[in-house]
């Protein structure tokens, strides 16, 4: 049964129980059935009882319920159909639909249906839930988030609603509040380790890894062949600082699983800040080798070959992170200075143009950009580069100068 109908399936049955006189006798026996969670006999019951009766919505919708939750998704969507047709008010049908639409793999139309039935009911949480998450799965994070905060205010002890809440905000990188709703579904469910991984990753990802180590360590403690979370834990000692400890635990994860891209990114990382670049180089290689999509491995594996004096190599990984996340706004100003000492003018002027078109508060890559442009002949953009990296600069020196009269101000007291 998918889970999406799972538990209504409870509500129904207790519905099933109520026989009013006015219904039919096959309605009876069809709510019996359901009450005895015979659900392949209530089926047939309702599939008749809407042939029978083909302008009731109710009954299209309680066939159509049954067929979806017996894993008939795709034939229970005419039914569904029919009955927000026949009553275009009816939540429960254009939420049911919603749902099918989902689990048959038409999104769009899912989105559009859940949308409807949160519109008829916006205080049913259940329907504000399920849309949320159905938001973030196809993109729309923000538009979900909004929907799982609701849901989950209205929801204060559902775990998965306060979960997927938090994981939502993860994914958004609002790293304090994903900690925070992470910590609320742990209340209610202590023994979820992996609600407690992700709550220990938010902890380090807000600027806690000391806190975040410890609820790794907890989780090792009674399951210490936990791959992800014993990745998790190199991680966190990376973040604490904890090079030595980073570099055994993630080598030790590595012995035995050779083929986390993660780790061995992670692992690069500790080699690099450890100063120890022929062990981050091959564990960096190693990295991107098998997930080329790890943008700021190549970055790394770029900044670790330029201190080795190979920029060749640098600029071919500088050039594989910008293509697998063209907004990386770090990697283009690299790759534009790079090409700068390698006397590439074109190369360099196109990252330099991506750079501050993503990062329009860099004054150095704009002053780069000037350079360029003037060594290219194009002394009207370059006149123009060079002027707001004066302004950029102006402006940063403004803003150290106010600080530094905040702080002089704090230390001299209140004035008598």
């Amino acid at each position: 049964m998918p889970r999406w109908f799972a538990l209504a399936v409870v509500a129904v049955s207790l519905l099933a129980a109520q026989t009013p006189a006015s219904l039919t006798q096959r309605e009876i026996e069809a709510r019996q059935r359901l009450a005895a969670r015979d659900l392949a006999g209530a089926l047939a019951d309702y599939q008749e009882l809407a042939r029978q009766a083909p302008d009731r919505a109710d009954f299209q919708d309680e066939a159509g319920f049954l067929l979806a939750a017996a894993n008939r998704a795709g034939e229970a969507i005419p039914f569904f159909q029919r009955a927000v047709k026949l009553k275009p008010s009816m939540d429960t049908a254009w939420y049911h639909l919603g749902v099918a639409l989902w689990l048959s793999g038409k999104q769009n139309e899912a989105l559009a249906a859940m949308k409807r039935a949160v519109a008829l009911q916006p205080a049913n949480a259940e329907y504000r839930f399920r849309l949320g998450a159905a938001l973030t799965d196809t993109g729309h994070v923000d538009e979900g988030i909004a929907q799982l905060r609701k849901a989950a205010s209205s929801l204060p002890q559902s775990k998965d609603a306060w979960t997927t809440f938090g994981n939502a905000l993860e994914h958004q990188r609002r790293y304090a509040e994903a900690r925070d709703a992470l910590r609320r579904a742990l209340t209610i469910d202590p023994t979820d380790n992996d609600v407690r991984s992700n709550y220990g990753l938010a902890l380090v990802r807000s600027g806690n890894p000391e806190a975040g180590l410890a609820e790794f360590r907890r989780i090792l403690a009674k399951d210490p062949d936990n791959v992800n979370v014993a990745v998790n834990a190199g991680f966190a000692c990376l973040a604490a600082g904890q090079i030595h400890e980073a570099i055994q635990r993630l080598t030790a994860v590595l012995a035995k699983h050779p083929d986390i891209a993660s780790a061995h990114y992670d692992l690069g990382v500790a080699y690099k800040q450890a100063d120890d670049a022929a062990h981050a180089r091959p564990e960096l290689e190693r990295a991107v080798a098998l997930d080329p999509s790890l943008a700021e491995a190549h970055y790394t594996l770029a900044t670790t070959l330029l201190d080795t004096g190979d920029a060749t190599a640098a600029v071919k990984e500088l050039r594989a992170a910008v293509a697998a996340r063209p907004g990386y706004a770090d990697a283009w100003y690299l790759l534009g200075t790079t090409l700068q000492q390698a006397e590439d003018v074109d190369g360099s002027i196109d990252a330099l143009r991506h750079d501050v078109a993503l990062d329009p508060t860099n004054a150095g890559a704009f002053n780069s950009l000037g350079l360029m442009l003037r060594r290219k002949g194009d002394r009207a953009g370059s006149a123009a580069a060079f002027a707001k990296a004066a302004e950029l600069r102006q402006a940063e020196a403004q803003e150290k100068q106010q600080k530094l009269e905040k702080g002089a101000a704090k230390l001299r007291g209140p004035s008598k």
